[in-house]
């Protein structure tokens, strides 16, 4: 096995479908094994300034009911927050498609089963538009999930590039080998679930 598909096995892509704020909507699901505890996992993911570290900190009220700010990402409100196992937020980004990101956390004998939940009312948020510097939620997501990773293990990071066409050329041969798993997975739901909802 290479190491490009090592990486690319490291994580479990599917599809489903989930009624949010917004309207009816496609969901990713992501789901990754973290080697730390629940608690640390939690920290990482929920304290603005360690966030901020590997990724971008958040501005606003940061509580249940709250609206918050991720300058150049999104804006949103906390829909649920309940310690150290599930966060819920509207997603607004920039493009102004409205979206929801979920994160539940599941202790598995000390270490922590993470998966990523992104719902979206447009049909191809999921893929890259090769036209838009925008990140494409399904390996955008898991760029998220590398920065905070590394972030776990070394204790270092820096703020992630605010689109796929700022990256270096061996993470954007890892996000486009990414794009097409997620292209390949979509399909395949789409055989399965057309039509599905929501505009292009």
């Amino acid at each position: 096995m290479s190491e490009l598909d090592a990486l690319l096995s490291e994580t479990e892509r599917s599809f489903g479908l989930r009624q949010i704020q917004a309207g009816h909507a496609l969901m990713l699901v992501i789901g990754r094994e973290l080697g730390q505890p629940i608690g640390e996992v939690w920290s990482v993911l929920s304290d603005p300034q360690r966030l901020g570290a590997y990724f971008a900190e958040p501005q606003g009220e940061l509580r249940r009911g709250g609206e918050y700010e991720v300058a150049n990402f999104a804006t949103g409100t906390i829909l649920r927050c309940d310690p150290p196992r599930l966060l819920t937020v509207s997603w607004i980004p920039s493009h102004g498609n409205p979206g929801e990101l979920e994160i539940h956390l599941t202790d598995v004998d000390g270490t922590t089963k993470l998966e990523l939940r992104y719902a979206s009312v447009r049909k191809r948020f999921a893929v890259m538009d090769p036209d838009v510097a925008a990140w494409a939620a399904g390996p955008g997501w898991e760029a998220f999930l590398d920065r905070l990773q590394t972030y776990l293990q070394e204790g270092t990071g820096h703020p992630a590039a605010t689109g796929w066409q700022q990256m270096e050329e061996d993470e954007l041969e890892l996000y486009q080998a990414r794009n097409a798993e997620w292209e390949r997975v979509r399909e395949e739901f789409e055989r399965q679930h057309a039509p599905l909802p929501g505009p292009e």
